[in-house]
């Protein structure tokens, strides 16, 4: 009864472990995408600025804004 006891208590343990590590991890990968992220998006949002001013250039341009904005949302799918 005792042993049973204590695997339950063992049990609940690691599960609080779990949930811990699982938000600490979804913090530290929010804070790394918006590291990493943010500052790509700002280049890509300026190239697409640069490329829209020439004539040939703005379908890439608008793919540089897209792609900016998927990079801000990355919640979401980008292929549409």
């Amino acid at each position: 009864m005792i042993t049973l006891l204590l695997i339950f208590a063992l049990l609940i343990v690691l599960l609080v472990l779990s949930l811990c590590f699982h938000l600490v991890g979804g913090v530290l990968k929010l804070v790394i995408k918006l590291l990493i992220c943010l500052p790509c998006a700002l280049i890509m949002a300026a190239v697409g600025v640069v490329f829209c001013c020439t004539l040939i250039l703005i379908p890439l341009g608008i793919g540089c804004f897209k792609l900016a904005g998927c990079l801000l949302n990355p919640l979401h799918a980008c292929f549409a």
